[in-house]
């Protein structure tokens, strides 16, 4: 029977071995696929092989998973799958040479934490100016000093 290799974000790769139950992915220490996600349930989704096929099952999650954009309950994976848990991808493919699944984590985007009070930087597009304007029946400021008399 194959393996599923789990290629982690930090480089290293991990060998699970498929049995009679799923391959875990989740928030809890147990999960053989752990992922710090809080968009993630604690038991997630598991990958199986089932009839020479790899699988991919909902286990009850929150916020749902997703393959190729269209959230799924139970599918079988080909190569190329993306797969969403929470704000995380995983990609699924096949090794040719060896018929082994691997799952690769891709590194979430995350943003840089902001300071309480300080304004949010400009949408891509917008410029962050000031622009003075005048009200009906309100005379423009005077640069000059105080009005002559």
């Amino acid at each position: 029977m194959p393996s599923l290799i789990h290629k982690r974000p930090d480089g290293s790769d991990k060998t699970l071995e498929f049995g009679s139950k799923p391959i875990i992915v989740g928030r809890v220490p147990e999960a053989e696929i752990l992922v710090r996600d809080s968009f993630v349930s604690r038991v997630h989704c598991g990958f199986g092989h089932v009839n020479n096929q790899f699988t991919l099952k909902d286990l009850g999650s929150t916020n749902g998973t997703y393959r190729n954009g269209a959230r799924v309950f139970e599918c079988n994976l080909v190569t190329g799958d993306k797969i969403q848990v929470g704000n995380t991808t995983l990609m699924f493919e096949i090794d040719t040479a060896t018929g082994n699944g691997i799952i690769r984590q891709i590194p979430q985007m995350v943003a840089p934490p902001r300071t309480l009070g300080q304004p949010a930087p400009p949408k891509p597009g917008e410029m962050g100016v000031t622009v003075q304007v005048k009200l009906p029946g309100q005379n423009p400021p005077s640069s000059s000093g105080p009005p002559a008399g």
